[in-house]
């Protein structure tokens, strides 16, 4: 390699070590032209469409970087990730395997394949993985933050917090093991004023990159709460939502776009009269907004022995989406194109994937409350719950707690943008309400909570299952469920998250005097 090239692929790096991945992504178009058979150059290209989300061409890439040297591990590692991240799991656990074939040492693939296990609801053996990759290398502190995430899927907070600690021993500056450490602390104990203090000291580091200042505020946000202090709660809160929002457009409009499309065919058809498909597998959907109970439920129903949840897959929603926002109008011929899809059968091919062997399957995908009437002509059979609570509450839920760093939702982030998407969803819930009725549960999470027994068997009645007094142990449930609620959601059923509002209502008048319109 010469050293022009060397000196241009190290300002890359650089490049790509700040987050400049369109700037990356530019020079090695150019580069690879010139070095067409630079394996590094196709690898970093594929690293910076991975960043972006654009994971086919991510994939090609990295192709590109193995067959121009086979025996470059960490194109193979790079393309297994991809792989992950489309949901292409066979094939990603084919990548990772083989890459252990040749070198069992290999952390990295260790690592990954343990997140694959992880992210398939095989527990054990992605814990084991996670332990081989220790006993090779113990000071990674991403491996202890991820052995915590099984941990508190299990219910053992205790040791959770355990591996947390240990993460931020080994990593000071390691700012998502602080957020998470913040959810599973209660800081009304003195006994954690340390931890406290601790990310008091670093926020005030001025070198701290936005997405470290982000976590940080949010964590920060929720001690304050804990203590109390709904002043400097709030002033937190506000700054992780503010460093977030500020770098995300609006795409309110194509909400309400999106709205009209699907409401406008909805009403032009009869739905009895379209084709239903059969489904061998019986389905349970639980959808509505995040933060409005719904990880309660799923808690609730897959208590039953009879009940698996593959928890928030995105699968329908994503497969139905693209046929939804990419024309200007809903038509028969786009309809006609995704109906020869057969998404029925296509969903429980993907369904073999997980770790999910029990007679009725549970997806709690928040966002298929947008396409109920394409769920019900696909799964006909199928049984939907709409989770829903006072909207103040569930707003203020939603923009207190941080989401994935990766999903760049305006709405959930930015005050107006938020009462905006709520007035929309509850326009949309309304329509469904109209054509399938009956056919909807709407649980509404402060009646839950103040007629527990009632309203569990009353939901369990309407899944068709038998009466199973695990229903009510639901905080015992060891089953996995991936949501930024598993820490309330493993407690006993409490009154304390209803009427919140109350302590922000001075600080939240943008998004409030938005959602007074539904009165």
């Amino acid at each position: 390699m010469d050293q022009k090239l060397k000196n241009e692929i190290q300002i890359l790096v650089n490049n790509y070590k700040y987050g400049d991945f369109k700037k990356v992504l530019s020079k090695c178009s150019s580069l690879v032209k010139k070095y067409p058979k630079n394996d590094f150059l196709w690898n970093l290209t594929g690293l910076s469409f991975q960043r972006i989300g654009n994971q086919e061409n991510a994939v090609t890439s990295f192709k590109n970087a193995i067959d121009h040297n086979p025996k470059n591990n960490s194109a193979k590692n790079n393309l297994g990730i991809s792989y992950k991240i489309m949901r292409r799991y066979s094939e990603a656990e084919k990548i990772f395997s083989e890459l252990l074939i040749d070198n069992p040492n290999y952390v990295n693939a260790i690592i990954n394949l343990a997140n694959l296990k992880k992210d398939t609801y095989f527990l054990d053996e992605a814990t084991s993985y996670y332990k081989k990759a220790l006993s090779i290398d113990e000071n990674l502190p991403e491996l202890h933050l991820n052995i915590s995430s099984i941990l508190q899927v299990k219910n053992k907070m205790d040791e959770a917090k355990e591996h947390l600690f240990k993460a931020l021993k080994l990593k000071n500056n390691f700012t998502r093991a602080d957020q998470t450490l913040s959810m599973l602390l209660d800081y009304k104990n003195e006994d954690n004023s340390d931890h406290l203090s601790s990310m008091l000291n670093k926020i005030k580091d001025s070198g701290l990159v936005d997405n470290d200042k982000i976590l940080l505020n949010f964590a920060l946000g929720k001690a304050f709460e804990d203590k109390k202090d709904y002043e400097n709660s709030f002033k937190y809160y506000e700054q992780g939502n503010y460093i977030k929002d500020i770098n995300i457009k609006s795409n309110i409009d194509s909400y309400k776009k999106k709205a009209e499309k699907i409401k406008n065919y909805f009403s032009k058809i009869n739905v009895e009269k379209i084709t239903k498909f059969t489904d061998d597998r019986k389905k349970i959907f639980i959808l509505g907004l995040p933060r409005s109970g719904t990880t309660l439920l799923e808690k609730i129903i897959s208590s039953h022995p009879k009940v698996g949840s593959v928890s928030e897959i995105g699968f329908i929603y994503e497969k139905i989406n693209g046929y939804i926002t990419t024309s200007n109008e809903i038509d028969e011929t786009k309809i006609d194109i995704l109906m020869n899809k057969n998404l029925s059968k296509e969903y429980n091919t993907f369904l073999n994937s997980f770790n999910v062997q029990e007679e009725y399957i549970l997806d709690k995908t928040l966002t298929n409350f947008w396409y109920i009437g394409f769920i019900k002509i696909f799964f006909p059979n199928s049984k939907i719950i709409h989770s829903y609570r006072n909207a103040r509450d569930n707003c203020l839920s939603i923009y207190k707690n941080l989401f994935p760093l990766t999903i760049n939702e305006k709405w959930l982030y930015n005050q107006e943008e938020m009462g905006k998407y709520y007035l929309i969803y509850n326009d949309m819930m309304n329509f469904w309400k109209k054509i399938f009725n009956n056919e909807i549960y709407n649980s509404k999470y402060e009646d839950l909570i103040n007629d527990k027994e009632n309203k569990i068997r009353e939901l369990i009645k309407f899944c068709d299952l038998n009466w199973d007094d695990k229903c009510l142990d639901h905080h015992k449930n060891t089953n996995p469920i991936k949501t930024l609620s598993i820490n309330q959601a493993n407690k006993p059923i409490y009154k304390t998250s209803i009427n919140k509002s109350k302590f922000y209502e001075n600080k939240l008048t943008k998004l409030y005097s938005i959602l007074d319109k539904l009165n």
